[in-house]
């Protein structure tokens, strides 16, 4: 054989040498990975380095039959998992984590809950100063507020145990009357808009013919007092409309465009539809 077949031959054996080294080479008794360095001898002749790399290739072909034949080992494995039995491994894998969610779900809502109620007075502090009152003022509304729920839930307790009927709106009305009461009339308004209400009721609606249409109320007029009491609320106003004396002349103090105006009324009827302060049970009052 002359000089360039060998070189190309050696060559090509190193180089499929080095392509076996590089995907796996064979392993010594030690367990520790072959040094490739250990098979060749710079200063070997050339049949002891050639005899080096045909070894390799014993080597890495033993290596590759090994790995063929755990691959159709595995492949044969596979061939043999019953389809259904998967299947139900999966759903029963997706069922558990569903059932983690739902549980890691529940949690997260009873921390929040249980924050919400921490932070419940402290929210209604915040929102109040944020409407204008001072923080040892709203402090002393969230406490207000705090007895009127009482009043609320020991009126509806008492009438359960009757056996007596219990209206909500008068209910309602009740509990705002008395945290009006409570606060004074000036305190109430800022109240009222401190949790996004009307401090007047607005006129939305004159009937024609009614006494309220005869005295010159018009759409978008805001009522402010009837009979010289301040009231926020239509349910206020139909209210004031039953004190007295029926028929009777009446005061009623209202602004149209700015400017503050009154009109005499006879107690009764207005004749309007409007809207003023919410009479909101449940909120800040219901239990």
């Amino acid at each position: 054989m002359n000089k360039t077949a060998l070189f190309v031959i050696l060559s090509l054996v190193a180089g499929f040498a080095a392509g076996a080294w590089s995907m796996s080479a064979s392993e010594p008794e030690s367990g520790q990975a072959t040094d490739p360095a250990t098979y060749f001898d710079a200063d070997a002749p050339a049949s002891d380095r050639l005899a080096a790399l045909e070894r390799i290739v014993a080597e890495e072909r033993d290596a590759r039959l090994v790995l063929e034949k755990q691959l159709h080992a595995l492949l044969a494995d596979f061939d043999r998992i019953d389809t259904s039995d998967l299947q139900e491994l999966l759903r029963m894998a997706a069922e558990n984590r569903a059932q983690m969610e739902e549980a890691r779900t529940q949690r997260d809502d009873r921390r929040d809950s249980r924050r919400a109620m921490r932070d419940y007075s402290q929210m209604r502090t915040t929102q109040l100063v944020s409407g204008g009152f001072t923080e040892a003022r709203a402090n002393q509304i969230v406490a207000l507020e705090d007895q009127v729920r009482m009043e609320v839930l020991q009126a509806e307790y008492e009438a359960q145990r009757d056996s007596t009927g219990l209206d909500l709106w008068d209910l309602a009305y009740d509990a705002q009357a008395s945290l009006r009461e409570k606060l004074g009339d000036a305190d109430y308004e800022n109240y009222v808009l401190a949790n996004g209400g009307e401090s007047t009721i607005t006129v939305r609606e004159v009937i024609g013919s009614s006494p309220g249409k005869r005295a010159g109320l018009m759409p978008g007029d805001q009522i402010v007092s009837y009979d010289g009491s301040r009231v926020f609320s239509m349910v206020e106003l139909k209210s004031k409309a039953f004190e007295g004396n029926p028929g009777e002349d009446v005061v009623v103090d209202i602004e149209r465009d700015g400017q503050r105006m009154q009109l005499v009324l006879p107690r009764g009827p207005i004749g309007i539809t409007g809207n003023g302060a919410r009479m909101n049970y449940r909120y800040p009052f219901g239990g």
